[in-house]
């Protein structure tokens, strides 16, 4: 079922990249943990691609839509991972993976549409 749009998609990225940025300081971890790292390097990683995506008017279109959700699936992949593999102190693991099963569901939610291409009766 995608009902995503790329336009919303895009909105969701900043949100989620955001998050992930911001991280350590939501969910009370420290820098000096490996598990605060992951997401800081993960959000900075997914901001600088999202802004960088060709959604549909974007004027830094340099990366077609369909790598950009490539690179969400690896995006969440890690964090449902990455977690269980580095030491989070006495931090629960399953914050950071909950996040990533979001990211993967958002893009199997999006419709893949190619550039450029505009239904006229909804504007997506």
């Amino acid at each position: 079922m995608k009902i995503i749009s790329p336009k919303f998609h895009s909105y969701i990225d900043y949100i989620v990249s955001t998050i992930l940025i911001l991280f350590h300081w939501i969910f009370g971890y420290e820098l000096k943990e490996a598990a605060s790292w992951l997401p800081l390097i993960l959000g900075v990683t997914s901001l600088t691609y999202s802004i960088l995506t060709r959604y549909r008017h974007e004027h830094f279109g340099i990366i077609p839509f369909k790598t950009h959700l490539a690179l969400d699936v690896v995006v969440g992949i890690i964090l449902i991972g990455g977690p269980w593999l580095v030491e989070s102190g006495d931090r629960p693991p399953y914050v950071q993976s909950i996040i990533g099963v979001l990211v993967l569901l958002v893009v199997a939610m999006t419709k893949p549409l190619a550039y450029g291409r505009v239904n006229p009766e909804t504007g997506n």
